[in-house]
């Protein structure tokens, strides 16, 4: 009798991991004690409104939704409001980013799909028939945990309202999912006007070139040179006028581009005017570089080939990516040793790629075909950083002179550029500035290498 009744026992355990628990979908989020991400929170205050603000990883937005939310291109912010004034403000998530999610909306991007399941279930189903028996528990489970997701993301996520007076709003927006760096930006609409509150945050997940770079080490004391605004039009005439390959024998794209600024300043402009980093180069990312290519799909982190200044790659490489991967503006910078007003001053090269065609001169046989005019190229930085405010000043210097239709210079690839030779220098500022030129003259002179 025993022996009988552990046998049933042993029959019905069989039966529920086969039959039952293949087909079970569950659904368990964690509360927001349980997940620590606001050791990384930021605050600012102005005028009597309190503004904290978090990103989650990838990592804390799984545990906290249940969901791997990042995999579906959601990103998590954590938003904190406390109005002590006495009037309204109206919070309007499109101002964070237009492009965000409901709750509702993202709840539903996650959803567990039971036809996937049933895919899978049948795949098992040719070794092992009787877990078809499973289907019905995957339907009402996937349900049941989908129902659960929708309530969840609806308790925790915001929607556009009213930060009425002496209260507190709180919860998560739902934005595309950034790496690098993000800014966040909270707009507040008062009868007295707007309160503006700007956060920018380094979130993991690429391996972009200057998180490489200790760029202290890269310059002895003794080289390092400090020059006035005045001084340093003059300075940039002793800069190369192009990059060069790996061994300094061939000339590259012309360095027509001058930032002044701290990296996190820099990289703070350039992801207000949402500019993308790029990761460093190698096989993971050449893997999602010739995926992208192949599927006509953008990749906004998409690596740049290296080029050389000082003896070195690109200390930064930055893009403004477009909808396909052979489409973007990419933009390189070198750490110099020249200093304006204690601010590091950086060489930059930058140019769009228009398209993509074949070569011999890389291990790919593969290239960015660029546009040939490339101050357009230059001149949109200016416009982009102006945009939003981030120029404190702007102005030309002498470059790699006038190249033309007729007798234009030439890439390491090949690629023909047209241009009037100058530099753009740019200034970028730490807080929202008027744009305004440096005292200069413009330059009249052309410089040749």
């Amino acid at each position: 009798m025993k022996s009988a009744r552990d046998f049933r026992k042993w029959l019905c355990l069989i039966l529920i991991q086969t039959l039952i628990l293949p087909g079970c979908v569950s659904y368990h989020p964690h509360s927001f004690q349980e997940v620590q991400f606001m050791r990384r929170a930021q605050t600012k205050e102005t005028n009597g409104i309190r503004v904290t603000t978090a990103v989650l990883t990838d990592k804390e937005s799984k545990k906290l939704f249940g969901v791997n939310i990042a995999k579906k291109g959601i990103q998590a912010v954590w938003l904190k409001i406390e109005n002590s004034r006495e009037e309204p403000y109206i919070f309007l998530q499109q101002n964070l980013d237009p492009d965000y999610y409901s709750p509702e909306e993202a709840a539903y991007i996650c959803h567990y799909s039971t036809a996937q399941r049933f895919i899978e279930l049948g795949v098992v189903a040719i070794v092992f028939f009787p877990v078809l028996f499973a289907a019905p528990v995957t339907y009402f489970s996937a349900r049941y945990s989908n129902k659960k997701m929708d309530s969840d993301f609806e308790e925790k996520g915001l929607h556009n309202n009213i930060v009425m007076p002496k209260s507190t709003f709180q919860g998560f927006v739902f934005t595309p999912l950034d790496e690098g760096t993000k800014e966040v930006k909270i707009a507040l609409h008062g009868d007295e006007g707007d309160e503006i509150f700007n956060f920018f945050f380094k979130v993991p997940g690429i391996r972009a070139d200057y998180r490489k770079r200790k760029f202290d080490a890269l310059y002895p004391e003794n080289e390092i040179r400090e020059c006035s605004e005045a001084e340093l039009q003059s300075e940039l005439l002793k800069i190369a006028a192009t990059t060069t390959n790996k061994k300094g024998t061939a000339r590259g794209d012309p360095l027509n581009l001058v930032i002044i600024g701290e990296l996190n300043d820099i990289l703070n402009a350039f992801a207000s005017a949402r500019w993308s980093e790029t990761e460093s180069l190698g096989f993971k990312s050449s893997y999602k570089t010739a995926k992208a290519f192949l599927f006509g799909k953008t990749y906004r982190y998409s690596p740049v080939s290296p080029l050389y200044y000082d003896g070195r790659s690109q200390d930064i490489a930055l893009q403004k990516p477009r909808k396909k991967i052979d489409q973007r503006l990419h933009l390189r910078l070198w750490f110099s040793p020249l200093r304006v007003n204690s601010k590091p001053v950086w060489i930059g090269a930058i140019s769009r790629d228009i398209g993509v065609r074949f070569t011999l001169k890389t291990w790919n046989l593969t290239t960015h075909k660029i546009d040939p005019y490339v101050d357009d190229a230059r001149d949109y930085v200016i416009q982009d950083l102006a945009s939003v405010e981030k120029v404190v000043h702007y102005g030309f210097a002498g470059g790699v002179g006038v190249s033309t239709k007729e007798k234009p210079g030439k890439n390491l690839t090949g690629d023909p550029y047209i241009t009037d030779g100058y530099r753009m220098v740019i200034e970028v500022s730490e807080h929202r500035s008027p744009l305004t030129s440096f005292n200069w003259k413009f330059p009249d002179f052309e410089k040749e290498d």
